[in-house]
């Protein structure tokens, strides 16, 4: 015996509509009166808890199954979780799908199958495995329905991509005055009907800048929630603060609309005002590669950990910070019990410098090599591979044009064509867009790449470093978490060599020692890499901080 044969009986209803829109007029209460109806007609109950409704999912593109109500209502079927001889209202047949007929009858067979009776509110037909055993036209009827609804949202989607299409190709041309109707707008700004044009929303601006802002110091998404509720109001926000790291990396930022119509992308620059400049934004993007952010509850914030700059000069991999506390207060460790070492030799992971070094030593060599304003812009004005990457990208572009060209040649080519259209051009075509975008990605890389060394250039990072690390040991986490970001705009890498007296001499071991001469334990030494691509290798006593000796390449 099936295991819910035994449970009683159950009414569900069902209701979708493709829009919010839609749930405003009387459609909604029509459907509730009529499960109402039908309860009552059966002898079951209509429980509220079994009412699923899908509102603004659509059945054409499957929404409402693959993160709607009917979804969870359909994995429940399959698991026998709902009772046989129960019962779904719902409007019409086309409200749980309208995909391809073959799919969407398949759907509604899974359904009937698990010996439940689908009533449709619209004509007040029962379908379940008696009637269609009595009347098996009805499966030719099912199928009709699903027909007609499948042809009807098709023609709905080619009209309403068209329409799209046409909006796109207005902006690109240079018409205004209309939106594209194409998804939500972005919170901080709202559509100005005498100005026909979107203007900045000055609360929801407020609190997106602040965001970016929070965003940038450091901070992870728990700890920005926490503080745009305090200073906006509880519920300003989700209390995780998960989509700031999708909202970030929005074009909407810098003013863009990004629309997708079939195969086509459509690039709406000026569609919105701009939060910030295409400069700025790049390295946003750039610098969330590699974040900084902090955990909600750590106490201790090593400035240059944590952030994907830190290596370890024997293995390559990151080095972390490590406080023993022993039940102590962070205020109360000693310095001796907070240092760095390479993660992967604490955990005996195929790395050799098991030695660490105080935490202290390291932080106060680079903040003071980096205090020296003089010498810190030296090596930050004094050249790039800008000129190099620029040609690159050059090259890089060029090439992208020439397979855009290439494609549009052969997508000519295949219009022209009568009848099937060879396979080998449709491969081609393929093929080509695959490297489009392989090219493009190298393009972003590129633009990073410069918005990064722009942004160390600047005089502001040397000015930086002398306001913001006086009195290193005494600053709270927030104050540390500037410093942080400070590293990463001032640092592509910083590698960490210990002396392991191991008798390997693999990793910058080698290096070091031909460039300095002999190490020994009382030394360590750091080798800091630009953005620029300038090192400067530096050889420091492990109890004092005190430079022995360095060296530029």
């Amino acid at each position: 015996m099936n295991k819910h044969t035994t449970l009683k009986p159950l009414l569900y209803s069902y209701i979708r509509f493709s829009t919010i829109e839609q749930a405003k007029g009387q459609s909604l209460n029509r459907q509730l009166s009529f499960a109402k109806e039908v309860a009552k007609e059966k002898g079951l109950e209509l429980d509220d808890s079994l009412s699923m409704r899908d509102m603004g999912l659509s059945a054409f593109h499957k929404t409402n199954i693959t993160r709607g109500a009917l979804g969870i209502f359909l994995a429940a079927v399959e698991q026998g979780k709902v009772p046989a001889g129960s019962i779904l209202v719902l409007e019409s047949l086309d409200r749980i799908s309208r995909a391809a007929p073959l799919e969407s009858q398949g759907i509604i067979a899974q359904i009937i199958n698990a010996d439940i009776t689908v009533i449709t509110a619209a004509d007040r037909k029962e379908y379940n495995k008696e009637t269609i055993k009595k009347n098996p036209m009805d499966l030719v009827y099912i199928i009709l329905v699903l027909i007609r609804a499948n042809e009807e949202s098709e023609t709905k989607s080619l009209r309403v991509r068209s329409a799209l299409t046409k909006q796109c190709d207005d902006w690109l041309a240079g018409k205004r005055g209309f939106r594209v109707k194409c998804g939500k707008p972005p919170s901080w700004v709202v559509w100005n009907d005498d100005k026909k044009l979107f203007d900045f929303d000055p609360h929801n601006k407020a609190i997106m800048l602040r965001k970016l802002e929070l965003f940038k110091k450091g901070h992870g998404g728990i700890k920005i929630a926490e503080l745009i509720n305090a200073e906006f109001g509880a519920g300003t926000v989700h209390h995780t603060g998960a989509n700031v790291y999708k909202e970030v990396k929005r074009r909407s930022l810098i003013g863009e609309l990004n629309v997708k119509v079939g195969d086509a992308d459509y690039v709406l620059e000026g569609y919105y005002p701009p939060l910030m400049s295409k400069v700025e934004f790049d390295f946003l993007v750039a610098d969330s590669s590699k974040r900084g952010a902090t955990k909600h509850t750590q106490k201790f914030v090593g400035i240059l950990s944590g952030v994907g700059v830190f290596k370890c000069g024997c293995c390559g991999k990151s080095v972390g910070s490590h406080v023993v506390y022993r039940k102590k207060c962070i205020d109360e460790v000693k310095s001796s019990h907070k240092r760095y070492g390479c993660v992967e030799a604490r955990r005996n992971n195929n790395c050799t410098m098991s030695s660490t070094v105080q935490i202290e030593m390291v932080e106060s060599a680079v903040v003071k090599f980096c205090q020296d304003k003089v010498n810190l812009q030296r090596i930050l004005l004094g050249g790039s591979d800008r000129e190099l990457i620029n040609t690159e990208e050059s090259a890089l572009v060029a090439q992208l044009e020439k397979i855009n060209d290439d494609i549009n040649s052969l997508t000519e080519t295949l219009l022209i064509l009568e009848g099937t259209p060879p396979q080998a051009i449709a491969n081609k075509i393929s093929a080509l867009e695959t490297q489009a975008r392989d090219i493009q990605t190298q393009i972003d890389t590129s633009k990073n790449k410069l918005a990064k060394i722009d942004h160390s250039f600047r005089d502001e990072v040397t000015d930086r470093w002398l306001s913001l690390t006086k009195n290193l040991v005494k600053l709270s986490n927030d104050e540390r978490l500037a410093i942080r970001q400070l590293v990463k705009d001032t640092f592509k890498s910083i590698s960490l060599q210990l002396n392991t007296f191991s008798g390997d001499k693999g990793g910058l071991n080698n290096v070091f020692e031909h460039l300095l001469g002999a190490s020994n334990a009382d030394y360590f030494e750091l080798l800091l890499e630009f953005h620029n691509d300038k090192k400067r290798l530096l050889r420091l006593h492990k109890h004092t901080g005190e430079l022995v000796s360095g060296y530029d390449f």
